[in-house]
């Protein structure tokens, strides 16, 4: 007989988290659906959807087969996809990039911890679609003039060694410029704070009044005043600052989404941030601004908890698998 292998701590871990983004993610899918007017937009969103529902197909098997409740997570009743368009095309496109991206992070991650086949099959598959659909967002940016390039640097004229501790200085003494690492993780931290910063404007924009909606604008200030904190550190660098975007939503007051969907997405973000700050940390060599990153992620940890909190009154907070008492 074939000896049945329970999933382990890890595994359900990463498939209920993975569940519930997923379901989240096809309600914002088949919403920018009935909207794009741009027809590479459109078929991209559509491989995407479609990658989506694959693989949720795979885990909900896999939680069949364990005998795994299934997720409440979020389903057509969280999504109004007759809504007016809310978000123009160039914003939609960007939106996909940044969730593939993050899909292909967060499937790396999973893989260098779980062993069953079938949970390295799935989270394979998410890479892998992942991989794809993110190159191919980022051609069609380009394509389209709408990529924002990180800063150049000159090339180094050879091989050389730092000879001084001053290397680490930040604040006193000589300064060093930044390196490569610290420009791509200032650079791509800018980037995200600009998207998250757009996404909570247009949340605004279509809720009500209300400890949801003032909670909302607290993110968005935390977005700005991020955004200025890593400008500065490329200003003082005398380099240059990555563009904003303008008109990346309409002015449509029709809310598309369930205000259950919009918290739990501010969540993700949120959880994304920090680890974005983590890796900007581990790559920051200079302790200004290694010091910048955490004190950048601290605030959005504080911003974080508090969402948890409000998800927990609302009573949206769904439980995650955890050990036993």
């Amino acid at each position: 007989m074939e000896k049945k292998i329970d999933l382990t701590a890890s595994e359900m871990g990463y498939l209920w988290t993975v569940y519930q983004s997923l379901t989240m993610n096809i309600c914002i899918l088949k919403y920018y659906s009935h909207t794009l007017e741009d027809d590479e937009v459109r078929e991209l969103n559509s491989k995407s959807l479609s990658e989506c529902e694959k693989v949720l197909g795979e885990l909900v098997d896999i939680f069949e087969k364990d005998g795994f409740p299934i997720p409440v997570g979020f389903s057509d009743s969280d999504v109004n996809t007759n809504a007016a368009k809310l978000y123009t095309d160039p914003f939609i496109l960007y939106y996909q990039w940044f969730v593939h991206k993050g899909n292909l992070n967060y499937a790396s991650i999973a893989l260098n911890t779980i062993a069953r086949d079938d949970v390295v099959a799935l989270f394979s598959t998410l890479l892998t679609g992942a991989l794809k659909l993110l190159n191919e967002s980022r051609k069609l940016l380009l394509d389209k003039g709408l990529w924002i390039r990180s800063p150049y640097i000159p090339i180094p004229k050879k091989v050389t060694f730092v000879e001084k501790q001053s290397f680490l200085n930040g604040w006193i003494g000589e300064q060093r410029p930044l390196v490569g690492q610290e420009i791509s993780a200032n650079f791509y931290n800018i980037v995200s704070n600009q998207i998250g910063f757009e996404l909570m404007n247009s949340f605004i924009q279509v809720i009500a009044d209300g400890d949801l909606k003032r909670y909302i604008e607290r993110g968005k200030e935390i977005a700005s005043k991020h955004v200025n904190a890593m400008s500065k550190i490329f200003i003082d660098a005398e380099l240059p600052v990555p563009s904003t975007w303008s008109g990346t939503h309409t002015d449509s007051r029709e809310n598309p989404f369930s205000e259950k969907l919009i918290l739990n997405m501010i969540s993700y973000l949120n959880a994304q941030g920090i680890a974005n700050y983590g890796m900007a940390i581990s790559n920051s060599i200079r302790r200004d601004v290694s010091t910048t990153f955490s004190r950048l992620a601290a605030e959005v940890g504080k911003y974080a908890e508090d969402g948890t909190n409000l998800l927990i009154e609302k009573g949206w907070f769904e439980s995650p698998p955890q050990a036993s008492k």
